[in-house]
């Protein structure tokens, strides 16, 4: 087989979205490994290869010095075939390894590997719903927290904004089993991931605790480029243009979080307002203001609520006034007209889950036969005489 130079400099790793949030736990060097050899794959492979690579490069790529230890090496690769990914699908757990196979060539001092046939839908032909990001970046990372986090960040880096249940950030870092107490685990993992991140990729992130009484429960990640402007050798980067989709599924596991759900019909109609306002910053500023809405205590019907904000910024577009002078704070003070609500979300029906939060008991007797009684119930909590 061909001798192939390892070089990371132009590698860009390409993962499904499903796989990025797996759960998994890898150190740091079997994520070099992973990670290096996702790079090697081409947009139009159609079938997973078998990589041949010189010994000594690799060992000097996942950062050890002198010459190559080949039983340090095999019982690194022994380790990682023995590792299991669990990707959870369509109400599914799926458990797979991430490698199928691994050779060692002494006579030629290379490698061969090849990743599970399994991974073939994460990892070949992806079309959407995919994350890409340059691999420089991750292997100059000196933590498996850090790179997870990155990775994770990078699906959200469009949208700026995304919020993790604690419980659910736990096991896609792989640190389900360490730092139990909490302040542990913002040290080790949150601070530190921040630190390193800030210092030696192309992305930073802030990040605000979501508490539940004095516990913390989610973790809202705020993301932020390096550059101001994405350049054009870059957008390799952000292959993934379905900006709605990456939207969709945030804000419905922001909805999901609190007892609500949320159709596409209704986000649909939140971007085409939004576009009126901030054109191409629209999903962004889409996401933003539903994150905002959920740290104000008094809603009581977040999807009434921020229709009704996206449709004033409307009026204030139309009639060349300021649109900042409308805010999810001066909204929840002075509450909402319902005739100010627009017409479609009328026809909006009301999609009941089997528990509503006890701060609502007006959904208890909403019923999809119902939903205009329903809806004027709600609306009425935001109604301020006129």
């Amino acid at each position: 087989m061909e001798r192939q130079e390892v070089r990371t400099n132009n590698n860009v790793v390409t993962k499904s979205n499903i796989l990025i949030e797996a759960n998994y736990k890898l150190t740091i060097t079997e994520q070099k490994i992973v990670l290096y050899l996702v790079s090697k794959i081409r947009k139009d492979d159609d079938d997973f290869k078998t990589y041949t690579l010189p010994i000594k490069q690799f060992y000097e790529l996942l950062g050890y010095k002198g010459n190559p230890k080949y039983s340090e090496m095999k019982k690194i690769t022994k380790n990682l075939i023995g590792k299991v990914v669990e990707i959870k699908e369509e109400k599914k757990l799926k458990q797979m390894s991430w490698l199928s196979y691994v050779e060692y060539n002494e006579n030629d001092g290379s490698v061969n590997l090849s990743f599970d046939p399994r991974l073939k839908p994460y990892l070949l032909q992806l079309k959407r719903e995919f994350t890409s990001y340059k691999l420089k970046n991750v292997m100059e990372l000196k933590s498996g927290y850090s790179i997870r986090i990155y990775e994770i960040l990078k699906k959200w880096q469009t949208i700026k904004v995304v919020e993790l249940p604690l419980k659910e950030l736990r096991e896609m870092v792989g640190a389900t089993d360490k730092y139990h107490e909490y302040h542990n685990f913002k040290k080790r993992v949150l601070t530190s991931s921040q630190n390193e991140i800030e210092e030696r990729t192309d992305i930073a992130f802030d990040y605000e605790e979501i508490k539940k009484g004095r516990k913390v429960v989610s973790i809202r990640f705020m993301i932020h480029s390096k550059n101001n402007t994405i350049k054009q050798e870059d957008e390799i980067i952000n292959q993934n243009d379905d900006w709605f989709e990456s939207l969709y599924i945030q804000l419905h596991h922001t909805f999901k979080q609190h007892n609500y759900t949320l159709t596409k019909e209704v986000v649909e109609r939140w971007v085409g307002l939004a576009d009126k306002v901030w054109s191409g910053n629209k999903y962004v500023e889409v996401n933003k203001l539903t994150q905002q809405s959920f740290q104000i205590d008094n809603i009581k019907n977040h999807i009434a609520f921020i229709t009704y904000i996206l449709n004033e910024k409307v009026n204030c577009v139309e009639n060349g006034t300021s649109h900042y002078q409308v805010s999810v704070e001066s909204v929840a003070k002075k509450g909402i007209r319902k005739e100010i609500i627009p017409s479609w979300f009328e026809n909006y029906k009301v999609v009941e889950n089997t528990k509503q939060p006890d701060s609502d008991p007006s959904f208890e007797n909403t019923r999809l036969d119902e939903m205009l009684k329903g809806f004027e119930k709600q609306l009425n909590k935001f109604e301020t005489p006129i």
